[in-house]
């Protein structure tokens, strides 16, 4: 045999070894493309799960915020009524507005935000599901000059006449009918 005759026969017998092998590894390659494609399916689905669960998580921190401010919002309004207010006669136990002697409403009970009558509903809602509420109640009177109450500011003396501090709570709601609720609780002091 010359040397072209068995150069002529080994790409025939590399074409032929070579096809064979292809044969195999076409299911091969398949096999690995299937699965590749089932692992990205796999990250696109958990990234979408992500995302969702992150967009409820945003929007009930928003809803919470909300709930927040529009009780935030009702303490003003009830402090703004109490500067309104000429005597303390309307603080007689109901609707919303408990005396010193009088007792106060549980403010974790559903019932002191269902009647009316132990709770002031807010004038306005403040972009919530239902208008905030509150109710205030007389807490105690500190006398003359008795105490360290400082209602005009930092370092000024607090004037003449008996400080009525009254205890406000305040109930807001978020922005659907299921969602969050804040109560708040805070003190205001005037004198009359």
């Amino acid at each position: 045999m010359t040397s072209l005759e068995v150069q002529t026969m080994n790409p025939i017998i590399r074409s032929l070894g070579n096809q064979k092998s292809l044969r195999r590894q076409r299911g091969v390659v398949l096999i690995v493309s299937l699965i590749l494609l089932l692992v990205v399916t796999l990250l696109a689905v958990s990234s979408m799960q992500g995302t969702a669960l992150e967009e409820k998580m945003a929007g009930n921190t928003r809803d919470r915020n909300l709930a927040f401010q529009t009780t935030e919002s009702a303490i003003r309004e009830a402090e703004t009524y109490i500067e309104s207010v000429v005597s303390l006669g309307s603080f007689n136990g109901a609707a919303g507005l408990f005396g010193l002697t009088d007792i106060e409403p549980y403010y974790a009970m559903g019932t002191t935000w269902s009647d009316a009558t132990q709770h002031v509903v807010a004038d306005s809602g403040y972009g919530a599901y239902a208008r905030p509420q509150y109710f205030i109640k007389h807490f105690t009177t500190v006398k003359g000059t008795e105490g360290a109450m400082n209602m005009s500011g930092y370092g000024d003396n607090k004037g003449t006449g008996d400080v009525s501090v009254f205890k406000i709570t305040s109930r807001g709601t978020g922005g659907s009918a299921d969602s969050a609720e804040v109560i708040l609780r805070s003190h205001y002091g005037r004198i009359f």
